[in-house]
């Protein structure tokens, strides 16, 4: 349904004439490269085309998302315009947020992000990034800080050196995000990084001063960025299928795939019901796995005569 409206709105821009959906569903949005100029979503000029997309949301009913804000950078002259539209229908207009990426992301067009309020980032839990690590820091810190006699005094040894040892790992090793913007790629190394942060220096470089130099410096960092990824993506797949065998599991495989596309991994468990509780927090959902474990694993369940033998 939603292709057979997108193209026919463009069917009838192309037609120059007027096309009315009667019919379409509730609680859509469209979303396209229309190439339409128009100040009721930020063109600082209007067409044709443009007239015809707002006569079709005003006859619709329909609401656009759009805030004024630019969407597409043009390659060849460096010009910014507003040619990205996303129209929703009345009920969806509340329900999300619109928002223009602040980066192009290797595009000439801005990436156009819609939120939906009560969608909250998935959590995950940080780990530390050993290859990041200052050992030496670490040494001298474990040396200056973790004294035998500091042990003689205290009431729970273990616990106190578990404590300062987690204090100086935490000055001295770098952890990953719990709250990622972005789902992690196994491809993604420091040279993606460094190719990905001139390419935005050097956009931000234009946007402060929009010269044909910098535009041209622009171009060049942005095709270095796409190069970097491209290569750093093949290398990376290339590495993981010389390691599969005919034994590899399959969920290996996939969980693998799905990581180099870049998709979450599958949602940690946030409630577990048991009788009639509902337990939310990892603590209780933690100690009540373990309880049923242990009661499951426990010489209870022997019978009688297996005790006796």
């Amino acid at each position: 349904m939603f292709d057979n409206i997108f193209h026919l709105i463009q069917l009838s821009i192309k037609q120059n004439s007027k096309t009315s959906l009667i019919n379409y569903p509730h609680h859509l949005y469209l979303y396209g490269r229309l190439q339409c100029h128009n100040p009721l979503w930020g063109s600082k000029t209007h067409n044709a085309k443009g007239k015809i997309i707002e006569d079709f949301v005003s006859q619709e009913g329909l609401c656009i998302f759009n805030d004024g804000s630019n969407t597409y950078l043009h390659p060849g002259n460096g010009s910014y315009s507003s040619i990205d539209i996303t129209i929703c229908d009345p009920s969806l207009l509340l329900d999300y947020s619109w928002r223009v990426h602040d980066d192009l992301c290797g595009s000439d067009h801005f990436p156009i992000v819609l939120e939906h309020p009560f969608n909250s980032a998935q959590q995950r839990v940080p780990r530390w990034k050993l290859d990041k690590a200052d050992w030496s820091l670490f040494e001298n810190l474990c040396r200056a800080e973790l004294q035998s006699k500091m042990f003689e005094t205290v009431q729970d040894p273990i616990l106190t050196f578990n404590t300062v040892l987690t204090s100086i790992a935490d000055r001295t090793i770098p952890k990953t995000s719990a709250n990622p913007k972005h789902p992690s790629k196994p491809w993604f190394d420091d040279a993606c990084d460094q190719a990905i942060g001139d390419r935005k220096k050097s956009e931000r470089r234009f946007n402060q001063q929009p010269t044909t130099k910098n535009l041209s410096n622009f171009r060049i960092f942005r095709a270095k960025a796409r190069r970097t990824c491209r290569q750093a993506r093949r290398t990376s797949w290339k590495k993981f299928v010389s390691g599969i065998t005919s034994r590899t599991p399959m969920t290996k495989v996939w969980n693998m795939v799905n990581k180099i596309k870049g998709k979450n991994s599958k949602a940690t468990v946030k409630h577990l019901k048991d009788g009639n509780n509902l337990l939310t927090s990892e603590k209780d959902i933690a100690n009540k796995l373990g309880e049923t474990f242990a009661k499951s694993s426990s010489c209870n369940n022997y019978r009688e005569d297996f005790k006796k033998s």
